[in-house]
């Protein structure tokens, strides 16, 4: 009996052992957890005295309703000269957002904040802001620093946070293993299977975003990109070989790419490069089924009259554009997303035609086709009639040859009537 007690006190208190050990492991899991606000493209390379834009991006891990940040930078390197409040919040409504107070005296951006009004909450990553900067004369590596991070929810309690921070480098400078950013998934850095490169001159690209990914034969790659004003989303393909952890690159260009000898056909919505690991990794002996999926703002489409079934991603190959199988895949209140299927990495154009000038070109094609329909038909009557024509002449002479005998027959009747009277009287 004594026995027994002791197995069933034993019994309870591993229960309850069991029980303490996942509350512990809930409850730790929960006070890990935290929103992570990053500078996007953790790391890029502009020219001196060039334009670039960086995203601040923010992974709500519960639902948020408002966030704020300071900006630190080097001020001898970059100056930011605006900030506009990205699509994080008005994907849920009415938003409100000061760009705060920029000192590029100082370096710092103090007091950036935005919220979404009547406590509506986001949970969908985004970008809360995207900041225009310009570098300077000089050449450095600039450090970008994020301070006074908070996020809160819709009863204005603060959220735990991580904030990310980043790096650009600023004309011909290297950057040492060391002072690389790198990480997993969509932060940039250098890549063991393969640290990309741009033959493209720096004063061309008015944004450049990097992600990295592990190659592995078999498995499909996909690259991310949350830039704010990247219209390429993701990039995918199936490897034939193994590379490890390879760098894909995006640039947006200000013009057409410097490796391209001309434009595309139709309006031109984004000149691109894309590309990934180094040199010879994209071609088809080493990937197959290439995806790029991108979207188009619908204010572009909307000003210039676009035919949304004329939207297709243009790739260059071979010194000449390719227009790729190119589908709609979705849709929100400022953009349309479309997936193309590519052969390879190299520079792109996003392209599509006007509604008028495709309806121009129907119709003249129309017309075309009508008056090609009156010339054949004219020509084959003339042709019935050309065919026709041997015929009746040869009934109007057979009239004729008919008509002459008669007349032979009436003055032989008429020269042998007065013979038949003189045989007569005689």
């Amino acid at each position: 009996m004594h026995r027994k007690s002791l197995q069933n006190n034993t019994l309870r208190l591993s229960l309850i052992l069991l029980l303490f050990a996942s509350l512990s492991t809930i409850f730790t899991g929960t006070a890990l957890a935290e929103t992570i606000v990053s500078i996007s493209p953790e790391t890029q390379s502009v020219g001196e005295d060039q334009d670039f834009i960086l995203s601040i991006y923010i992974e709500p891990d519960a639902p948020i309703s408002g966030a704020q940040f300071n900006l630190i930078f080097d001020e001898s390197l970059v100056n930011v000269r605006e900030i506009r409040e990205g699509d994080l919040f008005k994907q849920k409504g009415t938003t409100m957002f000061s760009q705060g107070t920029i000192d590029n005296s100082q370096g710092t951006v103090k007091g950036i904040y935005g919220l979404v009004l009547r406590k509506n909450m986001v949970t969908t990553p985004g970008t809360f802001a995207t900041v225009y900067l310009s570098s300077t004369d000089s050449s450095g590596i600039c450090k970008l620093q994020l301070s006074n991070v908070e996020v809160s929810n819709s009863s204005g309690c603060s959220m735990p946070v991580t904030a990310i921070p980043g790096t650009v480098r600023v004309g011909d400078v290297s950057i040492s293993p060391a002072e690389t950013i790198s990480s997993a998934g969509s932060y940039g850095g250098g890549g063991g299977g393969g640290g990309a490169g741009s033959p493209e001159p720096s004063e061309n690209v008015k944004l450049k975003e990097l992600s990295q990914c592990f190659i592995t034969n078999g498995v499909r790659a996909r690259y991310m990109f949350r830039g704010d004003i990247n219209d390429i989303r993701y990039v995918e393909f199936d490897p034939k070989k193994s590379f490890g952890k390879t760098t894909a690159i995006i640039e947006m260009l200000k013009e057409k790419s410097a490796l391209t000898s001309g434009e595309p056909e139709g309006q031109v919505y984004q000149h691109m490069n894309i590309w990934i690991g180094t040199d010879g990794i994209s071609n088809p002996e080493n990937i197959e089924n290439g995806a790029v999926g991108f979207r188009v703002e619908r204010a572009w489409i909307d000003e210039n009259e676009i035919d949304l079934t004329s939207i297709t991603l243009n790739h260059f190959s071979n010194g000449k554009w390719d227009v790729l199988e190119t589908c709609q895949t979705g849709e929100d209140k400022l953009y349309l997303y479309f997936e193309a299927r590519t052969p390879g990495f190299s520079p792109f154009a996003i392209t599509g035609q006007s509604s008028g000038i495709l309806k121009s070109t129907e119709s003249t094609t129309q017309g075309s086709n009508d008056m090609q329909g009156s010339n054949d038909a004219l020509r084959s009557e003339a042709t019935s009639k050309a065919t026709q024509s041997p015929e009746g002449e040869k009934e109007a002479e057979a009239g004729k040859k008919d008509y002459t005998a008669i007349i032979y027959v009436a003055v032989g009747i008429i020269l042998f009537l007065p013979v038949l009277l003189i045989f007569k009287r005689s």
